[in-house]
């Protein structure tokens, strides 16, 4: 039974030369045995780049649905025994088809094509591509033509299709075309529905699942990171913050030992948006990002709360040295920038992360009421 799709955007890649992963080699199967006519070596010329960003454009979308490559059968005796003229008239039938269906079809070099099957646009089934695309060539050219193909579906909700993966994709429909031929040619092989055909395909059927799940957790741990940077300073952001400082409260409760949150705030960074611009605003945030991570100890916690406030955390700390790790902050900015910061301290145990916030916040707010450029320590 043919497998059915909602849509294809035909793409084409241009494979020599371009890195994949060890895991599945790429290799160059060409029925025209590296005798292709002028026509056919233009095709080959840039249309790599356009293929790879329309698969990575799909992936991102979230509409990638399948890949599909396929090739003529025995171009090169068609060449050979018809013509130039004959094999380049195939091609350029082939492209026809895709036209006709109102797909975009683009040839991946000498006689391959590629194809990417999405969610929304023309339909698509397997069973009758391979037949439909037969039978217009034949009766284009007036004798048999065959065509074999590699195809692999989308692999389920289980797993995450991410750009990073195109190399993977693409290495493996390629790898299911050279299946396809050494099973008899004239046909097209899916994975995985497929897979079950030959211990061969099954074990690239779990190469492939193994390398895709290898990819998803990859890609899973710098997304999760990712979520937890402020693009802009290279800081941890406020999820990032709050993370951590929910299990230092812990460690702070279990051993008895005070730690201190210094919550700072400039108080002068609309009026260099308003009179600088944005652009000098984000400088600015970027120097005391800067300054923080030269004043504060390795051990110690910064980030960049939001907009332009800004969290350091220090264990173990008393009430003096949190002061004095503030008068140094206060300074160095006042010094370092044509701004300034105001500073607000919360120094114990804290009983929760929301705690420790409000306190420090407190008297963040009582550094601004006093003047501003100014520490102020929480009270009670």
């Amino acid at each position: 039974m043919g497998l059915d799709y909602c849509g294809v955007v035909a793409g084409f890649a241009y494979f020599a030369n371009h890195h994949v992963p060890s895991l599945i080699k790429i290799q160059s199967v060409y029925d025209c045995g590296g005798v292709m006519s002028e026509e056919a070596k233009r095709t080959i010329v840039m249309p790599g780049a356009q293929f790879r960003e329309q698969l990575k454009e799909e992936m991102i979308a979230g509409t990638f649905k399948a890949l599909l490559l396929f090739d003529i059968d025995e171009l090169r005796r068609v060449n050979v025994q018809a013509g130039f003229e004959v094999g380049d008239k195939i091609l350029a039938l082939a492209e026809r088809f895709f036209e006709g269906k109102g797909w975009k079809g683009f040839r991946t070099g000498g006689d391959e094509f590629g194809v990417i099957i999405t969610t929304s646009g023309p339909g698509f089934n397997s069973e009758a591509f391979h037949g439909e695309i037969v039978k217009f060539l034949t009766d284009n050219v007036g004798f048999k033509v065959r065509i074999s193909g590699g195809g692999l579906q989308h692999p389920g909700a289980d797993y995450g299709i991410f750009p990073e993966m195109d190399d993977l994709m693409v290495s493996t429909a390629h790898q299911l075309l050279i299946k396809a031929k050494h099973l008899g040619r004239n046909r097209v092989v899916w994975l995985p529905h497929d897979s079950v055909e030959s211990t061969e395909l099954m074990a690239l059927t779990v190469r492939f699942y193994k390398e895709l799940a290898r990819v998803n957790a990859s890609v899973g741990r710098q997304m999760e990171m990712e979520s937890r940077i402020d693009f802009l300073t290279g800081l941890y952001n406020r999820r990032g913050f709050e993370d951590l400082f929910h299990t230092m409260i812990q460690v702070s409760q279990r051993h008895m030992r005070p730690m201190a949150l210094l919550y700072m705030d400039s108080d002068s960074l609309k009026t260099t948006n308003d009179t600088r611009g944005h652009d000098a605003g984000d400088q600015f945030i970027r120097t005391i990002a800067s300054i923080l991570k030269e004043v504060v100890r390795g051990s110690d916690f910064i980030s960049r709360w939001a907009g332009d406030e800004f969290a350091v955390i220090v264990e173990p700390a008393s009430d003096e040295q949190a002061l004095a790790l503030g008068e140094r902050i206060r300074v160095a900015v006042e010094e370092g920038t044509d701004g300034t910061l105001s500073i607000g301290i919360f120094c114990g145990i804290p009983d929760s992360t929301e705690a420790a916030v409000t306190a420090a916040d407190q008297a963040l707010y009582r550094a601004k009421e006093k003047g501003k450029n100014r520490v102020e320590l929480a009270t009670g």
